[in-house]
This record gives structure tokens, sequence and C-alpha cells, in this order.
């Protein structure tokens, strides 16, 4: 792998991520590669975690067949097995340290629902100093090829942590899919457009001319309100960017997510019924249809 895609913080993203395309018969003999899905949003508190969790659940609430796995993203401050109440033996952190393999740090967890129970397999991160000190563009780029090569699964949520820091931007440029997710706050769409912009241009910069981005607009008022927020920042990126993210879907505002963050339980398991369940399911029925991948792409390297 060229040493020059990792030259400086100042561009965290590595043409060595590119996918490249190879002739119809051999991709016929290729083991089917998942899906990556980079979940970011531009300031904390926007629900994203939330979000990345309940989406996973819903697109195995539907298809129950499919393989679905989280990653806690977040190398300073990973909460994805705190909102689960997962308990873990390994983290992330034992994978940069390159001392076990990334299977054996996946730790399964099962949703309940009114369907029955579900397998939602995790990735945990971990809260500290020594993860963020474990970081550089190699090992980035290390565990996104083993990512890459987990083909059992379907799909691959990786939840980043908020903010422009250089590994949620490497990460949200080599994804397949970069969900984004903001509210209707000021703060949160102004910091929403400043991810956008890096993001687009890391992938420019990075040979790769449209963006991947789409919109989430959580704890919205009403659809109406939602889609109004989105409109704005389509606008600001049209006009300024030249390149307009898609609208990925709406989620009303429910004071029962706070409530069962607080207990560590699934959202859907307990209010399947309500109207933020039936926004988020939408969004999953369009992430997972979204797919249209004619050639099954492939790491380059170099």
């Amino acid at each position: 792998m060229s040493q020059a895609a990792f030259a400086s913080p100042a561009r965290p993203y590595s043409k060595a991520l590119r996918t490249a395309f190879l002739p119809e018969s051999t991709v016929r003999d290729l083991p089917p590669t998942p899906r990556i899905v980079a979940i970011a949003s531009g300031k904390g508190g926007v629900g994203k975690t939330w979000f990345s969790l309940t989406l996973a659940h819903a697109l195995l609430r539907e298809n129950r067949e499919s393989r679905i796995l989280v990653v806690d993203g977040d190398f300073g401050l990973g909460n994805v097995d705190i909102q689960l109440g997962l308990r873990h033996k390994f983290d992330i952190t034992h994978i940069l340290k390159r001392q076990i393999s990334i299977t054996e740090a996946i730790t399964p967890c099962f949703l309940a629902d009114a369907g029955g129970s579900c397998q939602l397999d995790i990735l945990p991160g971990h809260s500290g100093a020594s993860t963020l000190s474990l970081l550089g563009h190699d090992r980035i780029h290390e565990l996104l090829e083993q990512l890459r090569t987990l083909s059992g699964y379907d799909m691959i949520l990786i939840d980043l942590c908020a903010g422009i820091d250089w590994s949620a931007r490497a990460i949200a440029a080599a994804a397949d899919t970069l969900l984004l997710v903001t509210t209707e706050e000021p703060t949160a769409l102004t910091d929403a457009y400043a991810v956008l912009k890096l993001s687009m241009r890391d992938r420019q910069l990075d040979g790769l001319r449209e963006t991947n981005a789409e919109i989430v607009v959580n704890q919205a008022a009403g659809i109406r309100s939602g889609q109004a927020v989105y409109g704005v920042l389509a606008e600001a990126c049209e006009r300024f960017l030249h390149q307009t993210p898609r609208l990925a879907g709406v989620i009303r505002r429910d004071r029962r997510v706070s409530e069962t963050i607080r207990l560590q339980r699934p959202f859907l398991g307990d209010h399947s019924g309500s109207v933020a369940a039936g926004d988020i399911m939408r969004i999953a029925r369009h992430v997972a249809g979204d797919v249209s991948v004619i050639r099954r792409p492939v790491m380059s390297v170099g």
C-alpha cells in the first residue's frame, strides 16, 4: 500500500480504499462482500447511536435471515455497548493492537420484539485515551479491509464519532453509504453541512465524483418540518458544493426514545407501534433496497 495515501492527517482518506471492478466471470467466483454503511453526525446529542442500533434492529425485522454487524467507530468515547447493556470480553482496542482477530471481538446481542428475537452482532468500542493512541492511518485502513472480508454479513453499520475527526472522515469517505444524522436545531444543521462539505471534498480528492451521503432528520416535530430542514441543507449543498445528498428519511420526535435508552432496552421491542418506529422502519426499507451493485467491488491495492 502506498505510504503517500497516509501522508498527513489533513488528508484522512486513502486512494487504497477505492473499489475496483473485476470482469463478470471473475466476480461470480468471489464471496459476497458486506455493504458498509457509515453513520455520522456533525455534533453530539442528535441520537446517532440510538439511530444506528434501531436501524440495525429494523433491518433485522425486515429480514430475519439477514446478518447485521454494528461497529462502534467512536474510538474515544464508544457507547454502543452501554446503550445495549452488553457485556463483552474484547473490544476494538484488542483488534487495533493485533492481539485477536476481528471475529473474536464480535459479541452477539439478542433483541426481543413482537416477532420473537433476532441476533445483532456488535463489535464494541472503548472509551479512553488508550484507544486514541493506537490510531493511525494504517490501522484505520487495516480495520476497513478486515471488515470488507467478513463475507458472512449482509451489512455492516459503523457508528462514527460526532464531528470531523480525521478517523471518522476516513471511514465516511470509504463507506458505500454515509447516513448523516441531524436535527432541526440550527447548530446541528450547521455542523451537518460542515461534515457534508468535508466528506464531498475527501471523496473528490480520492477520485470519487459522487457523494455517498444521505440525510436523516431525527427528532423532527413532524414529517413536513423534517423535510423542510432537509430542503435547507440540500439547497446549501447544491448552491455551494454542487452536489445534493438524498433524503433517507425523517424520524418524528418521541419522548419514549430517551426512556428506552435509560433502561438499555431496544426501542422497537417496546414501542413498535409508535410513529417513530414506523419512520425508522421506512428508512430501513430504503437502506435495504438501495443496492445498485452490478459488479461486486473488491479492494484495490496501492
